[in-house]
């Protein structure tokens, strides 16, 4: 790895280090590594400490990182390079690791972006308001804070559509508190298991109102808080189609006009079910 390329160009050895910072690795990796690969039964971990040309707090770093992502390999206090087409494969793993990490977060960073610069955008532009429409969630943890936080502000209504209302446990206190101020509390659920039975059991304790509709579930979840606030999301695929099934995003809104729409499905279907 010491041959002069034609015409004054880098050396076999520069080619090779220089590919090899191209895919990610530190100068003092190159080193150990390229050293390795001409010493058929390895070195010790102190011979490379100390006679390979690197500081030993970096080499020691150096060694450790390539043991952990397995281009060398350590036995017993030795390290010994593994083959170049193995070494070459596992780089290229955890460079495509790296990478993908970078994506999620750089796909992450994106999406709070979009949210906070898009309302700016469209309302200087068009007018447009999109949070007075509908205001995008991360998440179901996010739905459920939000959801948690309308009940506990509650001062009329309430109105759950659910079909197993398996997230009660998760807004169980404020619900408890909103029964307590005297707020009218409805849920339209269907009972089809045994923790559903004893949601439902708890919940008419309490003096909840509940029924069930007589035609097939909607895949829709939500939340009408004193006619005013909106939490909702609608399901993909059914649960009963698929391990974990798909939701679109979950979305608030004090739009009147949508919370209209929700609000007339929910009497529709209220003055339709059966008590349960």
């Amino acid at each position: 790895m010491t041959i002069q390329s034609p015409n004054g160009r880098l050396s076999e050895l520069e080619r090779v280090q220089h590919l090899l910072k191209t895919l990610g690795l530190s100068d003092e990796e190159i080193t150990i590594y390229l050293k390795l690969v001409d010493k058929p039964s390895g070195d010790s971990v102190d011979q490379i400490l100390t006679s390979y040309g690197v500081q030993a707090a970096k080499g020691e770093a150096a060694v450790k990182d390539l043991a952990e992502h397995g281009l060398i390999r350590v036995v017993s206090n030795r390290a010994e390079a593994i083959e170049p087409k193995v070494f070459l494969g596992a780089l290229l793993d955890h460079r495509r690791q790296q990478m993908e990490k970078g994506m999620g977060e750089a796909q992450t960073i994106a999406s709070e972006l979009e949210r906070i610069l898009e309302p700016v955008y469209l309302e200087g532009r068009l007018g447009i308001r999109p949070e007075e429409l509908l205001e995008p969630l991360r998440d179901l943890r996010e739905m459920e804070v939000r959801t948690t936080g309308l009940i506990a502000s509650a001062t009329s209504s309430i109105s759950i559509f659910a079909q197993t209302f398996g997230w009660f446990e998760k807004i169980r206190e404020a619900f408890h508190q909103a029964k307590e101020r005297g707020v009218k509390t409805r849920v339209l659920m269907a009972a089809l298991d045994e923790p559903a039975a004893l949601r439902l059991k708890e919940l008419k304790e309490m003096g909840v109102a509940i029924r069930k509709p007589k035609e097939e579930w909607h895949p829709v979840r939500g939340t009408i808080v004193d006619g005013q606030e909106l939490v909702f999301l609608i399901w993909a695929t059914h649960k009963t189609q698929a391990p974990k099934p798909i939701y679109y995003r979950p979305h608030y809104t004090r739009n009147p006009g949508l919370i209209r729409i929700f609000e007339d499905a929910f009497e529709k279907r209220w003055e339709s079910s059966e008590q349960l």
